[in-house]
C-alpha cells in the first residue's frame, strides 16, 4: 500500500474523489478496505432513489476493477458546506479511438466526524460520448468557487429574501410563479434570473426564449410542479440543491431532482443545471 497521503472527505471533497477511484479502480487492495477507507461501513446510500447497501456497493466495485480497464475522471463542480458537499463529475472510459463509455454523476454527502463520508445521495446514468471533459463543461480547476466570490449581502429585516439568499425559496417561488397563469412567463423568469441566464435540463441546454417558451406550454396544459426541498448548500456564489417534484402533485409521478447554480452579484440565477433521474422525460 502506498503511503501517499489521501485526503479524507471532509479534508478536500475533490481529493477524496480522485483518491478513492484511484484506490477502487486501478489498486490492488482488497474492496472492502478500499471502501472502509473512505466511508462508514454502517453508512446510508441512495443511487437513482434506490437504497444500496455495502454489499451490493461493494460488488459493483468488484465488477469494474475486474474489467481492467483505464478511465477519465472529470470533477465539473464541488460545493461544500460545513459537514456536507455536493459534487457533479463524470467518468470516462475509452472505447474505440475517440469514443468512450462515460457515466455521469452527481452526489450529495454528510461527512462523519472523522472526515469520512456518512450518507449520500446518488444520481448516476451512463452514456456514449467523446473523450475529453466536453466544450461546455469546466473541470477540475474551476470546480470550486472562485476566490472573492459570494452572494449579495442579506435582505432588510421583513424583506422577502433573494434567490442568493436561500437557495430553497429560489426553487420554489420560481416553480409556484413559473406555472401560475396569473404572473406573466417574462416576469416570473426575470424574477429570479438573469436575462442571459442558461437553464440545463436533463442535457439539454436553453436560453431565456426557450424557458419562457416551455414555461408558456405547461401552463396551456395546466400543469403544477410543487416543489419539497430536502438540502441545499451554498459556496460562495455557487448553490447545490436536492429537492422533489411532482407533475400536477401526484405521488405517483414524483421525480427527485438534483440542482447546481451560481448567482449573479444581483441575488438572481445566472446558470442552473437540474440533473434529473434517468426516465424521467422533461
Amino acid at each position: 500500500m502506498s503511503s501517499t497521503h489521501r485526503p479524507t472527505a471532509a479534508e478536500d471533497f475533490a481529493g477524496y474523489l480522485r483518491a478513492y477511484h484511484a484506490d477502487a479502480f486501478d489498486g490492488d487492495e482488497p474492496v472492502e478496505e478500499v471502501w472502509d477507507r473512505y466511508h462508514l461501513p454502517d453508512g446510508t446510500h441512495h443511487v437513482n432513489g434506490r437504497e444500496w447497501d455495502r454489499k451490493k456497493i461493494l460488488r459493483g466495485v468488484r465488477s469494474r476493477r475486474s474489467l481492467g480497464a483505464s478511465y477519465e475522471l472529470y470533477i465539473h463542480e464541488v460545493t461544500v458546506e460545513g459537514r456536507r458537499a455536493a459534487a457533479r463529475y463524470t467518468i470516462g472510459t475509452p472505447m474505440l479511438w475517440k469514443v468512450q463509455s462515460a457515466t455521469d454523476t452527481a452526489v450529495f454527502a454528510e461527512l462523519a466526524e472523522d472526515g469520512r463520508v456518512a450518507r449520500t445521495s446518488i444520481f448516476s446514468a451512463g452514456r456514449a460520448g467523446w473523450s475529453g471533459p466536453g466544450k461546455d463543461d469546466p473541470f477540475d480547476s474551476a470546480a470550486r468557487p472562485a476566490p472573492g466570490t459570494a452572494p449579495a449581502p442579506p435582505p432588510a429585516a421583513g424583506a422577502e429574501p433573494t434567490p442568493a439568499q436561500d437557495p430553497a425559496h429560489y426553487l420554489r417561488a420560481f416553480y409556484t410563479a413559473g406555472y401560475d397563469p396569473a404572473v406573466p412567463a417574462a416576469e416570473a423568469h426575470d424574477r429570479f434570473h438573469t436575462p442571459d441566464a442558461l437553464h440545463q435540463v436533463g442535457g439539454k441546454v436553453m436560453q431565456r426564449s426557450g424557458v419562457l417558451k416551455a414555461l408558456e406550454e405547461g401552463r396551456k396544459l395546466g400543469h403544477t410542479y410543487p416543489v419539497d426541498v430536502h438540502e441545499t448548500l451554498r459556496e460562495g456564489n455557487r448553490f447545490a440543491a436536492r429537492y422533489t417534484t411532482s407533475h400536477d402533485g401526484k405521488p405517483t409521478r414524483r421525480q427527485e431532482v438534483f440542482a447546481f447554480g451560481e448567482f449573479a452579484p444581483d441575488g438572481r440565477v445566472r446558470l442552473v443545471r437540474f440533473v434529473l433521474q434517468p426516465g424521467y422525460g422533461a
